[in-house]
């Protein structure tokens, strides 16, 4: 049996890693090139010809879809979306062909799925191929047109452990985050995690509604504050649900009272 020629495409250095990592554990399966984006992909593509494509949907250069689109029907592998799909979109692949991995992925799930890729390969045309997906593509556009159009937040991180390998810290899990140096250390119940870049970087990358600014080194999630108090030596103080007792900077205390006042900050 020969090998599945595979193409990774994910604008995420993680996710390709992760990939990867799986791929290695498959056996009669190459992978002959990775991309970072729907531009680099079509070139790859293109170039590489692989029998199989396993592409995020949603990308900073564009969408899976937009490449699919791009690509003539002799052009076009089987493709597999791996990302983080909402139910609706999980239903809408479970009525189609065209198969879809979800992140966090899964070294058999991938398996199973480069299986099915194997037998299309073999029992599909292009044009089946093409037709399938076309049909993906319009179940799912109106379901994921709101989130494409909206900025992108991250809903989990993949933080470098210190002696090697990657820990999965969810969004929602995190209590507090402060700055020390270039580095931002990342708390939750379970332990606390350095990773590197500026507290305003990570500001950036999650849902601004979920979390507060309380000082210039200091990021909270909201829905993990239990009390704020005002101490009679003036300032203010937050009591997290975890217990941790953390400071409000002067210059950020007049926002934090707005949130827990009706949006008045007196």
């Amino acid at each position: 049996m020969s090998e599945l020629r595979v193409l990774a495409v994910d604008d995420e250095v993680l996710a390709l890693r992760r990939i990867k990592r799986a791929l290695a554990d498959i056996e009669e399966v190459e992978l002959v090139g990775e991309a970072d984006g729907c531009r680099t992909a079509i070139d790859l593509v293109r170039k590489l010809k692989p029998d199989v494509m396993l592409l995020d949907i949603r990308m900073r250069d564009g969408t899976g879809f937009d490449l699919v689109e791009s690509l003539a029907e002799d052009e076009l592998p089987v493709v597999i979306f791996v990302s983080a799909f909402d139910h609706y979109a999980v239903r809408a692949f479970e009525t189609n062909a065209a198969d879809y991995v979800l992140k966090p992925l899964e070294t058999d799930r991938l398996r199973a799925a480069l299986s099915r890729a194997r037998f299309r390969l073999d029992a599909e045309s292009a044009h089946e191929r093409m037709a399938e997906l076309q049909a993906v593509i319009t179940s799912l556009r109106d379901g994921l047109q709101g989130a494409e159009e909206g900025p992108r937040y991250e809903t989990e991180l993949w933080i470098r452990k210190s002696l090697g390998g990657y820990v999965r810290v969810a969004i929602d899990n995190i209590d507090w985050v402060s700055s020390e140096e270039d580095y931002v250390r990342i708390y939750t119940e379970g332990g606390s995690f350095l990773l590197r870049g500026s507290i305003r970087t990570f500001e950036q990358r999650v849902d601004p509604g979920k979390f507060t600014r309380i000082h210039r080194r200091t990021l909270v999630r909201t829905a993990a504050i239990r009390e704020v108090r005002s101490p009679r030596l003036g300032g203010l103080e937050i009591v997290l649900a975890g217990g941790e007792h953390l400071k409000a900077g002067r210059v950020y205390a007049r926002r934090v009272r707005s949130l827990f006042n009706g949006g008045r900050a007196d």
